[in-house]
C-alpha cells in the first residue's frame, strides 16, 4: 500500500486530489484580518464532484495574521457546507498547513435534505445515512456554498462593518 506524499506548505490545490481532512486555509477579510476554512471530509473518489468539491467549515477562530496549527487549536466550527475547491482559491487563498481534525473533537455534522420528501436523506458530512423522518427537521440543511460562502460567514461572524 503506498501513502499519499505530503504536501510541501502553502500550496494552491487543483483538484481535491490533493486535500486531505484536517487542512486548513486562511479567509481574508475586509479589515485586513483573517478568518479558517478547513477541509472536513472528501467526496469518495468516482462521485460526480469528488474532484471539485468537499465539506468545507468555517472555524470560530479570527486573527491579524493567516492561522497556524498552533493558532487553530481548540477552534470550533461555526458552519459546515459543501464548498468548491474555487472556495479557496478565488478568495486569493492557499492550503496553508495540516491539523488532524481528532486534536480538536472535530467530525462532519448530520445534516437534512432541504424539504421532506421521499428522497431526502439525513447525512453525516457527506455521506448518507438513512431516509429523512419529520423529526429531523432540527438538523441542519446540507447547504451547497458558493465561491466566497466561507469569506461571508467569517466577516458576519468577526468584522465589525458586518455588525
Amino acid at each position: 500500500m503506498t501513502s499519499k506524499p505530503q504536501p510541501t506548505y502553502p500550496f494552491v490545490p487543483r483538484s481535491t486530489a490533493a486535500l486531505l481532512p484536517g487542512q486548513f486555509w486562511g479567509i481574508p477579510l475586509s479589515d485586513g484580518t483573517f478568518g479558517c476554512g478547513r477541509v472536513i471530509e472528501l467526496k469518495a473518489a468516482r462521485v460526480v464532484g469528488a474532484r471539485v468539491s468537499f465539506l468545507a467549515a468555517v472555524m470560530d477562530w479570527h486573527g491579524d495574521k493567516p492561522p497556524t496549527a498552533d493558532s487553530i487549536a481548540g477552534a470550533k466550527c461555526l458552519a459546515q457546507g459543501k464548498a468548491h475547491l474555487k472556495s479557496i482559491t478565488e478568495t486569493g487563498g492557499s492550503i496553508l498547513g495540516y491539523r488532524p481534525l481528532a486534536l480538536d473533537n472535530i467530525e462532519p455534522w448530520e445534516f437534512r435534505g432541504a424539504e421532506f420528501h421521499v428522497n431526502s436523506y439525513v447525512h453525516k458530512g457527506l455521506q448518507p445515512l438513512r431516509p429523512q423522518q419529520p423529526e429531523d427537521n432540527c438538523l441542519p440543511v446540507l447547504s451547497i456554498w458558493g465561491y466566497h460562502v466561507p469569506m461571508v460567514i467569517a466577516e458576519r461572524h468577526f468584522t465589525k462593518a458586518a455588525k
